[in-house]
């Protein structure tokens, strides 16, 4: 499940990362603001468009232009803050790969199974849980943190 996703080489590998960035900003947001009726929709399609290894550089720019409007519609005031959180900040997936690997090989099988519930369009516990393996991304936690919630996603997958 890891093949999925591997270290940016091309530019359309790097839009990638940007993009799933993005989206985990976007699932942050959602901690502390309410997300809109295009917030689901807006991440869902976001991961499966990362998920497509052949998606084009416009069509990547394309879905991180939307995904950077929702995270404005969620959290209008973040952008402009006097004095910033970093709760919304978008991820930087040079922190994913340049992780210790056991940490990577785990947030990796969280992402590869969020990309796979995205796929399936997501409602209920399901989607909750692509939010919050997009949460979990971010965080600097260890192995022992992590592999409950990787856990979790991969039993949602049906795997």
């Amino acid at each position: 499940m890891t093949e999925l996703f591997k270290a940016p080489v091309t530019p359309e590998e790097h839009l990638r990362d940007e993009l799933l960035g993005t989206l985990v900003g976007l699932a942050r947001a959602t901690t502390s603001e309410p997300k809109t009726e295009d917030t689901d929709d807006v991440l869902n399609a976001g991961l499966r468009l990362a998920a497509q290894p052949d998606a084009s550089e416009e069509r990547l720019q394309r879905m991180l232009s939307i995904a950077r409007m929702e995270k404005q519609r969620v959290a209008p005031n973040c952008a402009t803050c006097a004095m910033p959180c970093g709760n919304t900040n978008d991820y930087d997936f040079a922190r994913l790969w340049n992780a210790p690997e056991g940490i990577r090989t785990l947030k990796l099988e969280m992402l590869s199974a969020a990309a796979a519930l995205a796929e399936k369009h997501p409602q209920g516990e399901a989607q909750t849980a692509v939010y919050q393996v997009l949460f979990t991304l971010a965080e600097d936690w260890d192995e022992e943190l992590l592999a409950p919630v990787a856990q979790h996603a991969r039993e949602l997958c049906g795997g």
